[in-house]
């Protein structure tokens, strides 16, 4: 079931893109990032009253004792779903494939500076296959001046998002022992839906620009779901499948995005996207097959 979890996650993830197009002609980005919370945690609200799940008994001293990780991560999801929200609203729907690499990236260097894992040359090479990728993506074939016009703009905005979400992953393993994650995932939801807010109601854009269609409010009600539940199917494989299996399956929602920009959109693929596509995910897959070398060989030093 963990690998079908993951699976499903990725397929879910992978229609974000598609739900910021359909959202877009009637809601300014900001709207659609405080949306996605807001009706994130409706879902997660309602998931933790269908199973009627309470909170743990020492939850009032935990969330007094982890209250800075759990505002990290809040602030850290807030700023990703912001600037990728805003990306996706100006570029094409599969735009956000470049947060992976981003977020495995931070997630490394994280793992080296904090936890003290071994960077070596396999992580290295890993890095350098996650950074050509995204160069590939960027440059996409064009001019050097094109590229320095728009395409790094929107590249240094996922990039940036991406990094924000692997700080919130981070903050999510920090606190994975002192809270259950459908809680701390709901604590977490709720402060970024908080921040959200504020800048849509300070440049006026509560108010939709049109009256929003059926395929709009669905998308709405779906990027909430993807959010909430999401997340929550996320956690709960986590533990079911080898670790390093998480990255490398997640990453399967950029070949998804990709598919369903052609389709519904009518997006153009070059082979340069294709490439960089590519070699991203093969970094990814090498760091995390070096990562699972590194957990074997610490069983074998402590048997």
């Amino acid at each position: 079931m963990g690998y079908f979890y993951l699976v499903m996650v990725a397929l879910f993830f992978s229609f974000g893109g598609s739900s910021v197009k359909l959202i877009k002609p009637f809601f300014q980005s900001e709207m659609i990032t405080f949306m996605r919370f807001a009706v994130g945690v409706v879902w997660l609200l309602a998931l933790k009253t269908v199973k009627r799940h309470s909170f743990r008994k020492d939850f009032r001293m935990q969330l007094h004792r982890h209250w800075g990780w759990l505002a990290i991560g809040a602030v850290s999801k807030w700023l990703a779903y912001t600037t990728e929200n805003y990306a996706l609203s100006i570029g094409v729907s599969y735009g956000n494939i470049l947060t992976q690499p981003a977020q495995i990236i931070l997630l490394t260097v994280l793992g080296t500076i904090v936890l003290h894992d071994v960077l070596n040359w396999r992580k290295e090479l890993g890095i350098a296959l996650c950074v050509a990728g995204v160069f590939f993506i960027s440059w996409n074939g064009m001019p050097l001046e094109s590229l320095l016009q728009g395409n790094l703009f929107l590249t240094l905005l996922y990039l940036f998002s991406g990094a924000c979400a692997g700080m919130f992953v981070f903050a999510q393993k920090k606190v994975a022992d002192a809270f259950d994650i459908l809680d701390s995932n709901l604590c977490m939801f709720m402060l970024s839906a908080i921040l959200a807010l504020i800048l849509p109601t300070a440049r006026g854009t509560l108010v939709p620009m049109a009256s929003p269609s059926m395929p709009c409010i669905l998308a709405i009600i779906w990027f909430g779901f993807v959010t909430g539940i999401g997340f929550y199917l996320n956690a709960k494989a986590i533990p079911m499948v080898p670790f390093h299996m998480v990255a490398i399956l997640q990453s399967t929602m950029v070949f998804f995005s990709l598919a369903w920009g052609i389709l519904f959109f009518g997006e153009s693929v070059s082979l340069w996207i294709l490439l960089g596509t590519v070699t991203f995910v093969a970094g990814i897959i090498l760091m995390q097959t070096e990562l699972r070398t590194e957990q074997e060989k610490a069983v074998r030093t402590d048997d």
